[in-house]
């Protein structure tokens, strides 16, 4: 397992890099494991066999324990989602607003359109599938120390990932992201340095933000526009870096960070291009 300080160092004085852990986490169901999860995680660990790697699986009956097995032999830790109260939590709260598709009781004439391109009204819809990121980091900031970096499980691993590249990355921040010329940050890759002031508090008013359904007050609902939302609140007492520099087509925006020769993001695949988000 790597360990290592994202604390920037001095110039006069430098000081050992104090012992880190760096955990990876993503999340996906059977279907997006077969579509895009298992080359996620499959090379990931190819490449970074030295950084833990947590999969938050679910599915109904069998399915997240056959996943789980099968994440067991690649060498990657699993989580059932199914055990974790949030999301169901969540449900009750917020189940008049989520899609009857997805468990709640809003008509299919709540979210007129279809795919990325009803605008806003998409972000509205798929609210209750993304709200898994929250979920999911509410568990691993509880569970663990250390740094955390959220990957869509669209994202896969194209060479070993250097920790100067991570530290790089954060360049002494609490949280990285990829912003730059778009209008919400991009999440499919976000770190998070758990020692740092101001992080746990980060994850804790996003899930608040749900919750308590402040969402409902704003035109989108996803985790990116949350993630933008709460974080602007916080600036005070949370030091971010955007290491987005522009946005390329369709919003790709990590082959333009320090990031892009290690890691890919197939951003698009499971809503335009295999039709299973719409």
């Amino acid at each position: 397992m790597t360990h290592f300080s994202f604390q920037r160092l001095s110039r006069r004085r430098p000081r050992p890099p104090l012992p880190r852990q760096v955990r990876f986490i993503t999340s996906f169901n059977p279907t997006l494991y077969e579509a895009s999860g298992r080359r996620c995680v499959e090379t990931f660990r190819a490449h970074n066999p030295d950084y833990a790697l947590t999969a938050y699986v679910e599915g109904d009956r069998d399915a997240p324990t056959l996943l789980r097995r099968d994440l067991d032999r690649i060498g990657v830790e699993s989580v059932d989602l199914g055990t974790l109260p949030l999301l169901a939590w969540f449900l009750d709260v917020a189940g008049d607003v989520i899609p009857r598709e997805l468990g709640g009781a809003a008509p299919p004439e709540a979210f007129p359109g279809e795919g990325p391109d009803s605008g806003d009204v998409w972000f509205r819809k798929h609210m209750y599938r993304w709200f898994r990121k929250i979920v999911a980091l509410d568990h691993a900031v509880r569970e663990h120390e250390g740094v955390l970096v959220w990957m869509d499980c669209d994202c896969y691993s194209k060479a070993p990932l250097p920790r100067q590249a991570l530290e790089g990355a954060f360049d002494g921040a609490a949280v990285f992201y990829m912003k730059g010329n778009r209008k919400c940050t991009e999440t499919g890759v976000v770190g998070y340095d758990l020692s740092r002031e101001g992080v746990p508090a980060l994850v804790e008013g996003m899930k608040r933000h749900y919750m308590e359904r402040r969402f409902l007050a704003l035109p989108r609902w996803d985790d990116a526009f949350v993630f933008d939302y709460v974080r602007a609140r916080q600036k005070k007492s949370l030091t971010c870096r955007d290491i987005g520099r522009r946005a390329l087509e369709r919003g790709h925006i990590l082959r333009t960070t320090l990031l892009a020769a290690y890691l890919e993001h197939d951003k698009g695949l499971h809503s335009r291009t295999m039709g299973l988000v719409r």
